[in-house]
Formats: C-alpha cells, sequence, structure tokens
C-alpha cells in the first residue's frame, strides 16, 4: 500500500482491528477512577503514606507501562525499578514492594518472579487479564487489579497496565493519587487524535509522515535519559511487533560514549538509516546541547535526521502523546510494507516452541 489516506484500503489491510486498538488508548486512561474504586472494594482503603523498594515485574508491552508508572514517579521522588526477566533482582527482599504486569497472566518470566517474591515474603501485587498470575494472586490473599481483554493485544493495552500499576501504587501507599492526571492526558490524546487518525490527510498528519519517512529506512530513535526514555523504548518495540521492521532506541549521554563511534563502517547500511531526535522540554541543558552537536556530526553519514519534540503540560501528558504518535507511525508504516499489523507470528511459534520443550523435560 502506498496511499495512506485511502480509508477503504486501510481498513482492509487491517483485519486483526489494531486501528482500533490504538485509537482506545485515550478511553484506557480516562478508567483511572473505575479501576481506583474497583481496587479499593476488593483490598480496603489506601495504605498511610510510605516509603520503600519498589520493583515492577513483566515483559514486552506489560512492562512498557512499569517504565512510564517509574518515570512518573520520579517526579514524585518515588524510584521504581522495572525487571524484565525470570525470578526476582538479588536486592528485592521483604520490605519489597513488587508489582506483576501480565496481560495474559500467563507470561512465565513474570510467573516465575511471583513464586520467587512469595519465598522472599515479599509485598505482592498483580495486574492481569486472568490467566495463572491472577489464580496465584487470588491464592495468596494478594491485591489484584483485572484488566479489561477486549480482543486486544498486549501492546495495545499500553493504557490499561499504567493505569493499573500507577492505582495499584497509590493504593499501597508508594505515590500520590495518579487519577486526576491520568484524566488531563486522557484529554491530551483525545486533542491529537484531530492529527494523527486515519481519516486526517498525510499532508497534515504528523504519524503518516513520519512513518513514510521510516518507509525502507531503519529507525534509529535517540532519546534523553528523563521521560522520553521510556517512549523511545515503546517506539522500537511497536515498530517491531506491529511494522514487522527492525529498530534502534539508544540514550543520551550514555551513546555518547560509545555508539557515535559506530557511525563510520558500514556505509550502505548508514545511507538507510533515519534517525529520530526525540526531545523533551525537560531535558537537561546539557542533553539538548549533546542531542544538537550529535545530531550534526552524524546528520552527513545517514539517510535522513529527524526532530521531534514532545507537547503537553505534565510529563505524563508529554510521556502518553509522544508514545501515541509512535503508535500511530508504527501502524502506518505497517501498511506501507503491505504487512497485517496484528499478529506476531514469531512471538507465537516461540513460545510453542519453548512449551513444547519444557513439556518434554518434565518427569513421566
Amino acid at each position: 500500500m502506498n496511499n495512506l489516506d485511502d480509508s477503504g484500503a486501510l481498513a482492509a489491510a487491517d483485519p486483526g482491528g489494531m486501528i482500533g486498538m490504538v485509537a482506545g488508548l485515550p478511553e484506557q486512561l480516562a478508567r483511572g477512577a473505575v479501576v481506583r474504586s474497583a481496587l479499593g472494594a476488593s483490598a480496603g482503603p489506601v495504605a498511610a503514606p510510605v516509603s520503600r523498594p519498589v520493583l515492577v515485574c513483566g515483559m514486552g508491552g506489560s512492562a512498557i507501562g512499569g517504565d512510564m508508572a517509574a518515570a512518573w514517579a520520579a517526579t514524585h521522588g518515588v524510584r521504581v525499578a522495572v525487571h524484565r526477566g525470570y525470578g526476582l533482582p538479588a536486592w528485592a527482599g521483604r520490605e519489597t514492594l513488587v508489582l506483576f504486569s501480565s496481560y495474559s497472566g500467563n507470561t512465565e518470566e513474570t510467573l516465575s518472579a511471583f513464586d520467587a517474591a512469595a519465598a522472599h515474603g515479599a509485598d505482592r501485587r498483580s495486574l492481569a487479564t486472568g490467566g495463572a498470575l491472577a489464580v496465584r494472586a487470588r491464592a495468596a490473599g494478594a491485591p489484584l487489579v483485572e484488566i479489561p481483554s477486549g480482543g486486544l493485544q498486549p501492546r495495545a493495552a499500553l493504557g490499561h497496565s499504567l493505569v493499573a500499576q500507577l492505582v495499584q501504587l497509590h493504593h499501597a501507599g508508594v505515590l500520590p493519587d495518579p487519577v486526576a492526571d491520568l484524566e488531563r492526558s486522557a484529554a491530551h490524546l483525545r486533542t491529537l487524535a484531530g492529527h494523527y487518525s486515519p481519516n486526517v490527510p498525510e499532508a497534515s498528519n504528523p504519524a503518516k509522515r513520519l512513518a513514510r519517512r521510516w518507509h525502507e529506512h531503519l529507525p534509529v530513535i535517540y532519546t534523553g535519559s528523563g521521560c522520553m526514555q521510556p517512549v523511545g523504548v515503546r517506539w522500537r518495540g511497536q515498530i517491531n511487533e506491529n511494522a514487522k521492521s527492525l529498530a534502534v532506541a539508544s540514550v543520551l549521554p550514555e551513546l555518547d560514549h560509545n555508539e557515535i563511534m559506530g557511525w563510520t563502517a558500514l556505509p550502505e547500511v548508514r545511507r538507510r538509516v533515519a534517525l529520530v531526535f526525540l526531545r523533551d522540554a525537560q531535558d537537561a541543558g546539557a542533553v539538548d546541547l549533546r542531542m544538537r552537536v550529535t545530531s550534526e556530526i552524524l546528520a552527513p553519514r545517514v539517510g535522513a535526521v529527524e526532530w521531534i519534540e514532545s507537547a503537553g503540560d505534565t510529563v505524563l501528558e508529554r510521556m502518553l502523546g509522544a508514545a501515541w504518535l509512535g503508535d500511530w507511525a508504527s501502524l502506518y508504516l505497517a501498511f506501507l510494507y503491505g504487512v497485517d499489523p496484528t499478529p506476531v507470528a514469531e512471538i507465537d511459534v516461540l513460545k510453542s516452541r519453548l512449551a513444547a520443550a519444557a513439556a518434554a523435560a518434565q518427569p513421566a
């Protein structure tokens, strides 16, 4: 497909309904008050404010909400770590609040972490649509937020995941009430829909134009280490899963101490790179300067350089607005490549083979 303004062709290229899933993010964010009320009814009153180590365990689309929750928590002086893997980090112990995020409830790494946390005696809280995680949480009497399913792909449930995590952390006394900020962010995204949605022509649609520049190129996304860092990770994952295309995400200032030296070899590859600097107004002045100097050095070596500025009055608005731009752009990129954005065949094959190997390893 080449014409991103042909609404009929877009619908035909999207049999799994990813357009509707992406468009639903604002309404997911607006559910904060509902989730807060439901958790209070099931788990009792909000705990008194407390300072304690916080760890979010999740993978893929279920972990990115943890990255964004950590960025929002940092603005309130709270450190939240995100663990993508089996078991728990060695530092996690009885005093740690551990939050388990799995859309399906059957993510094997997250279930492994849940069991490890039980052995440590850690305070466990979970969110899932169901599955084994929900079963184990109920059996342990651990607070659980059951997030809506609705046939979503895990990566399309970012709003549900983020809302559930922030509300859980508020209920545990770690963070202030996030509902007002979530509602503001939902309103911000509804405004952005008038710029990114399929019915907005490419000539005035930043998401379609970004997809066009990424087409037949390798997107490389550079951010600072603030609230745009999880957005860079989100963009990479969305390009991977929706457009079935490779992408790279790196962070300043660290990349200026190593990766910048990698832009000399492979000129035929470099010419196919679309380098994006994703900037936030709260990036430190030194980071902003580094971005600009890095861009000056690398621009002659790559196919294209793009600058994108986050927009919004709050960290959550800017983070979610920028993430949504990448969601839409990755979706339009899938259409340019002629691929269905919804299925993730290789992930399904991998899970099937891992399950078969695990079954074969069980004693007879």
